[in-house]
């Protein structure tokens, strides 16, 4: 084993969440230190004390947890796995607790933001890439093929995109989780059916996503690390995975495939344009023509159960990005 003691990595997500778990045993087995933090420890459990002065051109000092004390001014490289929440002390009221996580959101969140690292992927690009009218725009710019698509709140306007592009879906435009009732639902992809277009109740009251319906061979998840593709079939074994796979791993099955030239050197130009380091792509494969669309591109989107059921070395990739000269 390497030792690397001139790189320090900060995993940025829940220790235990297998994805970097994973990069962890990675950066373990190349003799690279590594410092787990979660965001949600702030303040109750983690201090931060940092400080930028005349002479230093970055942040000094340290973030501290229960396990750990990370020295900002040694770190090399950070993983944006999955951060939570912050938790703040008990007892605060509404507006107590907004303005609350909203200082340690831009106090902390701005501090590791402004290191001078190398990002799988940073913060910044991460929130234009979550907007997906513009991620969708610049999938078109690097030259992927993407459905076509509106964004309304207007009904009629929904009918007159049916009219002219035939079967629509509906999906969200940002978090899919809706929180309600002390429990948490997945709002999923649908098929908007023919006589649903009658009525639309509830389009108007926000912006929906409509895309019109990709007949599919198959859909394809790849998940690109750097200069790196992990391309996988993902064929849909019942009603429901066929229209959004989400809703039915058990009947799915997968098979490493390959990606055609011009879908390779579109994912490559969308990280570029986009700043990103890392991003899952969906695509659905025409049974016409075998031709690629890409659906959309998740700069944080979930790996771990496709390189698990694939042996897919994902991780590694992850790892190398972060200890790259």
């Amino acid at each position: 084993m390497t030792d690397r003691r001139d790189l320090l990595v900060l995993v940025l997500g829940i220790q235990e969440e297998w994805a970097a778990a994973e990069v962890g045993k990675e950066l373990d087995a190349r003799g690279v230190a590594w410092i787990p933090l979660n965001v949600a420890d702030f303040p109750l459990t983690m201090t931060l004390g940092a400080e930028l002065t005349s002479d230093v051109d970055r942040w000094r000092g340290s973030v501290r947890s229960v396990e750990h004390e990370l020295p900002l001014h040694e770190v090399t490289a950070v993983f944006y796995g999955r951060p939570t929440e912050f938790v703040m002390p008990p007892g605060l009221s509404g507006p107590e607790l907004r303005f609350s996580r909203a200082q340690a959101r831009v106090g902390l969140g701005g501090v590791l933001a402004s290191l001078p690292a190398r990002w799988v992927s940073h913060p910044s690009a991460l929130a234009d890439a979550a907007y997906k009218p513009w991620q969708l725009s610049l999938l078109k710019r690097a030259g992927l093929a993407v459905p076509p698509t509106l964004v309304t709140n207007d009904p009629d306007a929904v009918r007159g995109f049916a009219a002219a592009f035939g079967d629509v879906i509906v999906k969200p435009l940002a978090e899919s989780v809706v929180y309600e009732s002390g429990g948490e639902a997945l709002v999923y992809t649908r098929r908007v059916a023919p006589d649903q277009l009658e009525s639309l109740d509830g389009v108007e009251l926000t912006a929906h996503l409509f895309q019109q319906w990709q007949p599919k061979r198959f859909e394809a998840r790849v998940t690109a690390v750097g200069d790196r593709l992990f391309p996988v079939a993902i064929h849909a074994g019942s009603e429901k995975a066929q229209v959004d796979w989400r809703t039915d791993y058990d009947a799915l099955g997968y098979e490493v495939i390959e990606v055609p030239d011009r879908v390779r050197a579109g994912i490559a130009r969308y990280l570029e344009l986009a700043g990103l380091a890392f991003s899952a792509f969906d695509f659905v494969i025409s049974p016409d023509d075998g031709a690629w669309t890409c659906l959309e591109a998740n700069a944080i989107g979930a790996w771990g159960w496709i390189a698990e059921e694939c042996g897919l070395p994902i991780a590694a990739a992850i790892a190398d990005e972060l200890t790259k000269e």
